[in-house]
């Protein structure tokens, strides 16, 4: 199939450098897929309350919303590989801190640390990948990594649903203990030291200059109007994503009595369905252009958004749940491409940064809200206002850049000639 052909093609011009990133990428991601759906029961099971919860699942987004602009200059400054070693540091040590130290105190510090790594890796990442590729494999590149990411979230969260029952029966403890969540996240903090292998085999690049380095205040100024374009829509939808996606475990747990092992299968074959569903992204950003995939992809959730949160039916709950996430997480390499296409070398970091900052401002302040929603009023209203925001958000990206077609990007364009 010529379609198949050219893919693969694309896929054998990554760098080598690329290729040892993907390594990073898929570790981190078996990382996060034991970690999201086990962190919660283990605040939870601490005698923590829903609001507290909140509380630590917005830290991070705090803390990366107020550092990430400095996270893309140090990224300028040391240089892609030693901020990469630096973000996998702080991780790890932010895991170990919440682990061997479980107190409020403590879990508050981890959580702000867990904020500075993903910083760090936030605001270098896009222009990493940016620099190790060409207009003509990029989107396959982007959402190569983020299918590869996600599909590396599907053995992680088959071991999650596995872990607790492991470690009880290896403790004699009861499989919602504190001990058996406990050393089940422990098995994260090893998932991320190990990918400092990985980044360790990457080239010593050469890092910025004080004169290449642009202000981001001075890039925002320059691009101001390009950059709201493409942020506010960023940034209405994460605040809606961050009222309801930290929480579907509970959600399912709470509505239909699922167990750890059945949520955590769910989670499993949702990321391997998505991860599927990303590698696609590139076929449709080349048939529809970048922003109408994003358009497409994001509208067609929203159904699927109304039928889990509103009709009681488990099965249909969880198809909406699978094509939900499918659809959502599509469209996230796609525009992340454009938008570090419409910046130049210069300010490439902070674009990446604002862009970051952008999704953590939401993921910060939405769950601190939605904990006490919960609690006050159940999931109805959550599921309500997030579907208003990828309503808002669909009809911005409509409205700037498919309805008055704007001409493509000079990276765009350079990658569509043969």
């Amino acid at each position: 199939m010529p379609v198949l052909r050219d893919y693969l093609a694309n896929v054998r011009r990554f760098s080598p450098d690329a290729r040892r990133y993907l390594w990073v990428s898929a570790l981190q991601g078996m990382g996060q897929g034991v970690f999201q759906l086990l962190f919660n029961f283990y605040i939870l099971s601490l005698g923590h309350q829903e609001g507290f919860l909140g509380f630590l699942i917005s830290l991070p987004s705090f803390t990366a919303l107020i550092f990430v602009l400095y996270a893309g200059y140090i990224s300028d400054r040391i240089g892609r590989r030693a901020t990469f070693l630096l973000g996998g540091v702080v991780s790890g040590l932010a895991q170990l801190l919440m682990l061997l130290s479980p107190t409020p105190a403590m879990l508050i510090l981890a959580s702000i640390l867990r904020g500075i790594g993903a910083s760090l890796f936030g605001a270098t990442t896009a222009p990493f990948l940016m620099e190790n590729s060409t207009p003509a494999e990029r989107t396959h590149l982007f959402s190569f990594n983020a299918g590869i990411s996600t599909m590396s979230s599907f053995v992680g969260n088959i071991a999650s649903g596995a872990l607790p029952a492991f470690f009880a029966w290896l403790f004699r403890v009861n499989a919602q203990s504190t001990k058996a969540y406990g050393w089940s996240l422990a098995i994260t903090t090893l998932l991320t030291l190990a990918t400092l292998l990985p980044m360790l085999g990457l080239r010593r690049d050469k890092p910025l200059t004080q004169r290449q380095i642009i202000s981001p205040f001075a890039a925002l100024k320059e691009q101001r109007g390009s950059m709201t374009r493409l942020l506010l829509p960023s940034l209405i939808i994460s605040m809606g994503a961050g009222l309801l996606i930290p929480f579907l475990n509970i959600f399912f747990r709470n509505r239909y009595g699922l167990s750890d092992s059945a949520i955590g299968t769910l989670y499993a074959v949702s990321s391997l369905g998505m991860g599927v569903a990303i590698l696609l992204a590139p076929i449709l950003a080349e048939r529809w252009g970048k922003a109408m995939t994003v358009v497409a992809t994001q509208g067609l959730s929203i159904p699927f958004l109304i039928l889990m949160g509103f009709v009681p039916n488990l099965p249909l709950a969880i198809l909406s749940f699978f094509m939900r996430m499918a659809l959502m997480n599509l469209s996230g390499p796609v525009y992340q491409t454009m938008v570090m296409e419409e910046a130049d070398e210069s300010s490439r970091t902070t674009a990446a940064s604002l862009y970051n900052m952008i999704w953590s401002m939401g993921r910060a302040i939405s769950p601190s809200l939605s904990g006490p929603i919960q609690q006050a009023y159940g999931f109805d209203p959550v599921f309500g206002l997030t579907i208003f925001s990828y309503v808002i958000s669909i009809y911005m990206v409509y409205r700037w850049f498919v309805w008055k077609r704007p001409q493509p990007s000079r990276l765009e364009a350079e990658s569509r000639l043969p």
